[in-house]
């Protein structure tokens, strides 16, 4: 099941020419994750202050198809690609007008004890929020 969030592509996060930055893609991804998170019910406060745990990103990458301007509405959907023991990969589609195809993100986050930054199972429930909106079809792939 996927999750979305539309954005507008503010002022500060273009470049001279009027186009997205290209690593602002990753805020906007950023902003859906959080989105996504708080449309579960869960505390996002939680997982700075009262978790023994940490959600770092272990990996990331992005595919640009089309240029992102100032003033556009964009849409991030967000897919569940893979939910591992001890992490889970989501996978991110931002459209413009018309669904037009703007970019293709992916990051991976791994679950960490805070006091060692080892690997922790995923804790429950938010193992089972993840395995809900897992894609039970191929989400888009980036290209090789």
């Amino acid at each position: 099941m996927s999750f979305s969030a539309e954005f507008p592509v503010r002022f500060q996060d273009v470049d001279a020419g009027g186009v997205l930055f290209f690593g602002r893609i990753y805020d906007y991804c950023h902003q859906a994750y959080e989105e996504f998170w708080g449309s579960e019910g869960v505390d996002r406060a939680h997982f700075f202050a009262g978790a023994d745990y940490l959600v770092p990103i272990a990996h990331s990458e992005a595919d640009y198809r089309s240029p992102v301007r100032h003033g556009e509405r964009i849409r991030v959907r967000l897919d569940v690609a893979r939910v591992g023991k001890a992490s889970f990969e989501l996978r991110y589609r931002i459209t413009g007008a018309g669904d037009a195809l703007r970019a293709e993100a992916r990051t991976v986050h791994a679950f960490v004890n805070r006091a060692t930054m080892k690997p922790i199972p995923i804790p429950e429930p938010l193992r089972a929020i993840l395995l809900r909106h897992l894609a039970r079809e191929p989400a888009p792939h980036l290209a090789s």
